[in-house]
């Protein structure tokens, strides 16, 4: 993908009508051609995720220097930043509140496997509280997802930010979109299926 600005653009809003963010933030990045892609800051409280291209920020990969677009681009590009330099492969991270996911976060729970389509990312883990846009939360997501570096030749991978939210990487764009909803309906299926078997029960 050559210059991913308006996918990132369509798939941002496509994003808050599903409930996969809301108004508190998050953030789309993607690497392409030794640029990375970031969305901007206020994503949420001032955008609610219609952004147009002019908005996202282009960087230079390497030096992080603002080729393109704002200098003002989401705080927690860190995060981001932290991932590519620590997976190579990667090629794009979404960080986002999503509807469902949100009440594992704010349990400090990891989110178990329940779907068949899940199962290949086994029982995501929950990062102990860091504050949120610092250096410390991006060292902790690195060190969280290095141990399943090998997964992430054949899946995406994500982790959830205790009491914050949920990130996700893929080789692209469609990969870590694709992370984030299965992820979603999950935990959907997870805390529904707990409410029938207590009914049943």
């Amino acid at each position: 993908m050559s210059d991913p600005r308006e996918a990132m653009v369509e798939l941002a809003r496509l994003i808050y009508a599903r409930q996969l963010s809301d108004s508190a933030g998050g953030n789309v990045s993607v690497r392409s051609q030794g640029r990375i892609y970031i969305t901007p800051r206020f994503m949420g409280s001032r955008y609610r995720w219609s952004i147009t291209p002019d908005l996202i920020s282009v960087l230079d990969a390497e030096t992080h220097e603002v080729l393109e677009g704002p200098g003002d681009f989401s705080r927690e590009a860190k995060a981001h930043l932290a991932l590519y330099r620590a997976f190579p492969e990667a090629g794009s991270v979404i960080h986002a509140h999503p509807f469902y996911i949100q009440v594992f976060a704010c349990a400090n729970r990891p989110l178990p496997a329940v779907t068949e389509y899940t199962h290949k990312f086994g029982t995501i883990p929950c990062i102990p509280p860091v504050k949120a846009h610092t250096q410390a939360l991006a060292d902790s997501v690195v060190e969280t997802l290095l141990p399943r570096r090998a997964e992430f030749a054949s899946h995406g991978l994500a982790a959830l930010l205790a009491y914050h939210g949920i990130i996700v990487m893929g080789h692209d764009l469609d990969e870590a979109y694709d992370v984030l909803e299965r992820m979603e309906v999950n935990a959907r299926c997870t805390l529904l299926g707990a409410l029938l078997r207590s009914i049943e029960g």
